[in-house]
């Protein structure tokens, strides 16, 4: 008779939150990024030794193509996935007036990393928030 083996991950969350505040001041310093926020499983507090950093991004320095985008803000040297999800300051707005799910949520449960001000201003401009 065979048994399986459950293995469960463990991730040290404190750990991963200092490497991703590097993370953030280093990038912040360039393409005219405004904000760097920590959404997702890591900022909700339900995130598993599987989950990724899903990082919301405002820069208005960036290329038009999304995948271009990507490139400047990947970081394969981190401990954990990084999953970076770039905007222009009004292209986010834009997302905000539509409605848009992960633009509200990242409002209402981001961590800012970078550029907490310019966050919250944007928190203090939504009504939805």
């Amino acid at each position: 008779m065979d048994s399986a083996n459950v293995k469960f991950l463990k991730i040290n969350y404190t750990e991963i939150l200092d490497e991703l505040k590097k993370y953030a001041a280093s990038k912040g310093r360039s393409y005219g990024t405004k904000t760097i926020v920590l959404v997702g499983s890591l900022a909700k507090g339900t995130y598993t030794g599987a989950s990724d950093a899903d990082v919301l991004i405002i820069a208005d320095d960036v290329p038009t193509r999304p995948l271009d985008r990507y490139v400047l803000f990947a970081d394969a040297t981190l401990k954990v996935d990084l999953e970076p999800r770039v905007y222009k300051t009004t292209e986010f707005l834009s997302k905000i007036k539509e409605g848009d799910r992960f633009a509200i949520e990242s409002l209402k449960i981001g961590i800012p990393l970078f550029g907490a001000q310019f966050f919250n201003n944007l928190k203090t401009q939504c009504p939805t928030v």
